[in-house]
């Protein structure tokens, strides 16, 4: 059963995400939360979301039912009506007596309506006359719109307006356009980066505009593109952090790499000029970059305007991104480092670096250009040992040996 949202949900003041059969799943304040609700569940079980709900249905309750209810308003402040009254039903009455009446009441009351059709057997809830009455059958057929002395006339407007909403809801469900995550949104793009004297300057380009992406997730292929202009804004309001591999190396982590120069829009894209920070921690992704080792640039984003078609020659869905919040932007590589044990060798990598000798013999092998996966079976030159350990050089190379052991073994950590 899919996940929808609405905005008109008698049991929420601003957004709700719902079932199908209108069980209310969690009230927000914002389309974006019920968003994030409706996808969250759906992945859950399996299921694609159903989208935003709304058809152009005309739900106004009729005059007669409105008189209905609020007759019914007023047998229950007479103290008719028993306990089994619920607080929804009498703010949903309240709301059809004004005039109110959402898709899925109009369908709850044409169920309720025909569930409840026995109940207007017993002459307590269809005679005036009687001596019992209003019974609480009848007090809440007024309640739900429908007069229990003449109810054929809501059955009926509530029949034929279920299913107009069911024919509609189906056509837009054969078409309707996923809704998918607007909010912490990853993007990869190539670079270019420009020569400098000391190799610490980063220029390329961290978006490119109004080229199609092919992307593909949990809901299925689209593809994307960003409107020239997306950034102009948000560029407006902060500076957006310069981090490698969106924070998630485990030896570098959320330590940006240098500072952002400039960052501003021009005909081909989102151009990042950085200064890169001059230490033995983003040496080796300078050298990488510089070497051509890392050729990519992605940026981390919210979309806060976006607008969707279909392609007219292969029917696949098409989303034009105007307008985004930018939060990071950096060098990256592929494929993203694995989230299994990151953490622990990263802090083991971590304890070994604190040592700047062994920083020193780390530097020296990146250096060289060794190849880090033969660090477990390649010897160094430097290990064998002088023949008499009482000698000075063999002591030094003694501690050099054990600094170039620990400084593979940060390596092979990392």
């Amino acid at each position: 059963m899919p996940y929808f949202i609405e905005s008109d949900n008698p049991d929420c003041d601003g957004w709700a995400t719902v079932k199908e059969d209108g069980e209310v799943m969690g009230c927000h304040q914002t389309k974006q939360e019920a968003i994030d609700q409706m996808v969250a569940l759906s992945i859950e079980e399996g299921i694609d979301p159903g989208g935003e709900r709304a058809t152009d249905v005309d739900v106004t309750p009729p005059q007669y039912m409105r008189d209905a209810a609020s007759r019914g308003l007023e047998l229950r402040a007479e103290g008719h009506g028993g306990d089994g009254l619920t607080d929804k039903t009498i703010r949903e009455a309240r709301q059809m007596a004004a005039g109110q009446m959402s898709e899925d009441k109009v369908i709850r009351a044409n169920a309720w309506g025909s569930r409840h059709e026995i109940d207007l057997e017993a002459s307590k809830n269809s005679d005036s006359d009687d001596e019992d009455w209003p019974g609480a059958g009848a007090v809440a057929h007024f309640l739900w719109g429908i007069n229990p002395l003449d109810p054929q006339p809501a059955r009926d407007w509530l029949a034929r307006k279920a299913e107009q909403i069911k024919a509609e809801r189906t056509e837009q469900m054969e078409d309707v356009q996923t809704v998918r995550p607007v909010d912490g949104l990853v993007r990869h793009v190539d670079f270019r980066v420009a020569k400098s004297d000391d190799g610490l300057t980063l220029d390329g380009y961290g978006a490119v505009f109004n080229q199609w992406t092919e992307i593909e997730d949990h809901m299925g292929a689209y593809r994307e593109r960003i409107a020239t202009g997306a950034f102009k804004r948000t560029l407006g309001q902060r500076m957006p952090i310069l981090q490698f591999d969106h924070g998630s190396h485990p030896l570098i982590g959320s330590i940006p790499l240098g500072k952002i120069s400039s960052i501003s829009e021009d005909d081909h894209g989102l151009r990042v000029k950085a200064r890169l920070s001059d230490n033995w921690l983003v040496q080796p992704v300078r050298d990488a970059i510089r070497d051509g080792g890392i050729s990519g640039m992605s940026f981390r984003f919210r979309i806060l305007d976006e607008e969707w078609s279909k392609s007219r020659t292969d029917g696949v869905d098409e989303r034009t991104i105007k307008e985004v919040e930018l939060y990071e932007v950096g060098p990256v590589v592929f494929p993203a480092y694995e989230q299994t044990s990151v953490g622990v060798r990263s802090r083991q990598a971590l304890g070994l670096l604190e040592d700047p000798e062994v920083r020193s013999e780390v530097a020296r092998i990146l250096a060289t250009g060794t190849d880090i996966e033969s660090l477990a079976s390649t010897d160094d030159p430097a290990d064998s040992h002088s023949s008499d350990p009482e000698t000075p050089e063999a002591v030094h190379v003694s501690a050099r040996t054990r600094n170039q052991r620990r400084a593979k073994a940060a390596l092979r950590l990392i």
